[in-house]
């Protein structure tokens, strides 16, 4: 699916992008002083970065795949340094 760039059209979506699910790290053992409260899961739709992320992670290419990320995780307004680690995304594919 990687090889044949299958995966990276599927998930452009002819420009449209796909929604992705963010969760946030767990914070139950972090104490309260230092515990951001409130994060919750978020969607966002992400477009026109699938090609760079599939090919980076077929690569394993960690730092490209963490400056995507970044420029993701930007679009999610004020929030977003809070997922800059993430327990786990959803793809809405």
């Amino acid at each position: 699916m990687v090889r044949s760039g299958w995966l990276k059209r599927h998930l452009d979506n002819d420009g449209s992008g796909r929604r992705m699910e963010v969760y946030p790290v767990d914070r139950s053992q972090v104490p309260a002083e230092r515990s951001r409260p409130g994060l919750q899961q978020r969607s966002i739709t992400v477009r026109y970065v699938w090609g760079d992320l599939v090919g980076a992670w077929a690569a394993q290419d960690q730092d490209t795949g963490d400056e995507i990320w970044d420029d993701v995780i930007s679009d999610l307004d004020s929030d977003c340094n809070a997922y800059a680690h993430a327990s786990s995304i959803g793809i809405g594919a």
